[in-house]
């Protein structure tokens, strides 16, 4: 399997689109260090009240209206992207300048694409208001073609990192706050924020009888057609390897290097806080490279939260799914 690289310290992962994540980590040479990489501040504006805009929602993406360096566009949010991702044909567009590859993106599918940090000076998404906005510039043309449209802005853990944000997918508004804004949940889930990406661990029971096996999940709006996408050790592991045995082979996934392939099976109920969901559909797949780093075990996505509303609040360390 392709070894990816890091820069500094931090682990990058640039999403789980549309269908497979998109991670690794990423080894630069000191010289090409920037101020994503080192996790360096940016100036921003944090809404001091609600504020809602409408999303369109496109083969389970949530598609909203951004403003980058005073340039509409249409953009993907996506919770499973730790920085803001740029398309290159569109960063350049923009005359944006590129910085020497830092190294490959090589999380899913077999073709490596280089990884270009570039800084946005300005980007508006609702109420918030970033500039000087590190971020990476990547070839994402597998992504547009399997999502069927063009993807050229990927929002990632900048619009996410300072207040609540909330997707509602019956009225598809997505809704900004401060910290604690967007109303009581009844079954608060804990997060945890790994590498600036949302995290929760979940309980999976293969079969009714089955002892619990404990998981590390992203929380991914970007992994649009599965509510569950394991990889990494635990498919190698006794539980993961009857449970792959079962699966039914088919292709998993989409990521920046073309398909995923693995198997889709059934286990009997997932615990995510206090809530339990039975009868989930999962995703098995070895073709994740950021899932074999043991920091995180997979995914969780749109199937399990696109009846309600998912709501992130990142200081507060808090998930909350009204269609649990």
């Amino acid at each position: 399997m392709r070894k990816g690289v890091k820069v500094g310290s931090a682990l990058i992962v640039i999403g789980l689109l549309p269908q497979g994540l998109v991670a690794q980590e990423h080894q630069a040479p000191q010289r090409a260090a920037t101020a994503a990489a080192q996790g360096g501040e940016y100036a921003k504006h944090d809404p001091g009240a609600v504020a809602s805009i409408p999303f369109e929602l496109v083969d389970n993406l949530v598609v909203v209206e951004a403003n980058i360096n005073g340039r509409a566009q249409r953009s993907v949010l996506d919770s499973g992207a730790s920085v803001v991702v740029v398309d290159q044909l569109f960063s350049k567009d923009l005359g944006l300048s590129e910085q020497q590859s830092v190294g490959e993106v090589a999380g899913a599918g077999a073709q490596a694409q280089q990884l270009r940090p570039v800084e946005i000076t300005s980007l508006m998404v609702g109420p918030l208001r970033l500039a000087h906005v590190p971020s990476y510039s990547v070839n994402l043309e597998h992504l547009t073609a399997s999502a069927g449209f063009p993807i050229a802005l990927l929002l990632g853990s900048p619009v996410f990192k300072n207040g609540a944000v909330s997707v509602d997918y019956v009225r598809r508004q997505v809704s900004f706050g401060p910290t604690g804004s967007l109303g009581e949940c009844k079954a608060p889930i804990p997060l945890t924020v790994v590498h600036d990406v949302p995290m929760v661990e979940v309980q999976l029971k293969p079969t009714p009888e089955s002892e619990p096996v404990h998981l590390k999940m992203i929380v991914d709006l970007g992994t649009r057609h599965r509510a569950m996408v394991i990889g990494g050790p635990f498919v190698r592991s006794p539980v993961g390897r009857t449970l792959m045995q079962t699966a039914a082979v088919q292709k998993v996934g989409h990521g920046t290097g073309g398909q995923v392939e693995g198997g889709i099976a059934r286990v009997a109920e997932v615990m995510l806080g206090s809530s339990r969901v039975t009868d989930v559909e999962v995703a098995l797949t070895p073709g994740v490279a950021a899932f074999e780093a043991g920091e995180f075990d997979g995914s969780l996505g749109v199937p399990l939260w696109k009846n309600g509303v998912i709501t992130f609040d990142y200081p507060a360390q808090v998930l909350c799914i009204t269609s649990l």
